[in-house]
């Protein structure tokens, strides 16, 4: 390797890291949006069938308590970001 200089891998390396970055960032600020007023840093079945209501889906609090439990993983009835993560991909 010539100092000064990104081999073509170290460069593609970089480039997806920064891929990565970008999408972490888009998923944290997507988050924030379904986060619970009073419980926040979750999302909540209400704070889910809110943000629904407002993309004009209109679920029951019943649906959004199923939709939260198929990626609760710790299984306290709310999704935290890391869950969230594991939702959206």
């Amino acid at each position: 390797m010539v100092m000064g200089f990104l081999s073509l891998e170290d460069f593609v390396k970089l480039m997806e890291a920064a891929g990565e970055d970008e999408k972490l960032k888009d998923l944290e600020e997507a988050f924030e949006m379904y986060n619970d007023t009073e419980m926040f840093g979750f999302i909540t079945p209400k704070s889910l069938q809110r943000m629904l209501g407002r993309l004009g889906e209109s679920k029951s609090m019943e649906q959004c308590t199923t939709m939260i439990g198929h990626f609760d993983l710790n299984g306290d009835g709310l999704l935290c970001f890391d869950e969230f993560r594991v939702m959206m991909q």
